[in-house]
């Protein structure tokens, strides 16, 4: 990656390195092509430049130009906050600030582990959909309606299904082999063929009549795979949707990753994910000379 001499992207890039190094290193890319293409200080950046940015941004991948532009458009926020740049009627009216309630809501790998022997014992539908949520992030919703004609193969052969999530927005997320190989088992147990057919409209998961279960039994699905692992939680499936997030960030997947896997419409929704993911490792309270004497614990 080429140095980035700006110093307010250097100061940027050091905000970001605080809460994640993989986001600050994926976004100190992008700054640096950005800088380039514009060819000028941010003081004086305009609209102009920025058109000019997006057409050297031709021949990336949709998802590529969208991480490249997310990472472009949060500098030129900080810079907002700095005053280097003016504000915008558009920055002026900015929606009201809504409490973030999936914060602390997911179960750690132990837990996943327990769970998903769980709900082997409850049924193959059940032990389906608590790995589909678990390894795969998707919605109940999603999967609800998730049919076997959405599963492909890749041109190097990883497995791969379409969802179609919020407002009809399509995304493809990943099957691992192991989890397919769960798909294909529930699919004999219905005597179904297990080759990947564009045509096979039948669900992945499916009741015993062949027919999509609804969203109300998925979820009581996964409260009665949580009862029987005894996980003292009130997960749901969305929790596993949050548990997904958090593990793979805390893995080492990028927000911009998250954000594409997950199907989220804001960057910052997946970066939240890698920034609870370290929990309070890195806390300025662990930095305080003040000792405590007399303490027993």
């Amino acid at each position: 990656m080429k140095t980035i001499d700006d110093l307010y992207a250097q100061a940027f890039l050091e905000g970001l390195r605080a809460r994640s190094v993989h986001t600050a290193a994926s976004y100190g890319y992008c700054l640096a092509r950005f800088l380039e293409a514009v060819a000028k200080p941010p003081d004086q950046i305009g609209v102009t430049d920025a058109a000019r940015y997006l057409r050297a941004l031709d021949g990336l991948s949709p998802a590529s130009r969208a991480h490249h532009i997310s990472a472009v458009r949060s500098f030129l926020r900080f810079l907002q906050g700095q005053g280097v740049i003016p504000t915008t009627p558009l920055d002026i009216l900015r929606r009201p600030r809504v409490a973030i309630t999936s914060m602390n809501r997911y179960i750690t790998e132990e837990e996943a582990e327990r769970l998903i022997e769980a709900s082997k014992g409850i049924s193959m539908p059940c032990y389906l959909a608590v790995v589909m949520f678990l390894l795969t992030g998707v919605r109940i919703s999603e999967l609800a309606h998730a049919e076997w004609r959405h599963l492909f193969r890749d041109p190097e052969g990883r497995f791969g299904l379409l969802v179609v999530g919020k407002g009809g927005r399509e995304r493809v997320v990943k099957i691992r082999d192991d989890l397919f190989g769960v798909m294909c088992d529930a699919r004999r147990r219905r005597s179904l063929p297990t080759d990947l057919n564009a045509g096979d409209r039948s669900p992945l998961v499916a009741k015993a009549d062949g027919s999509h279960y609804h969203v109300r039994s998925l979820q009581n699905m996964v409260r009665k795979a949580v009862r029987a692992a005894a996980l003292q939680k009130p997960v749901s499936a969305h929790w596993l949707r949050h548990s997904f997030a958090t593990l793979a960030a805390l893995g080492g997947a990028p927000a911009f990753q998250l954000q594409q896997d997950l199907g989220h419409s804001r960057l910052e929704t997946s970066q939240r994910y890698v920034t609870w993911s370290v929990g309070l490792r890195e806390s300025s309270v662990d930095k305080l000379p003040i000792k405590l004497t007399g303490n027993n614990h």
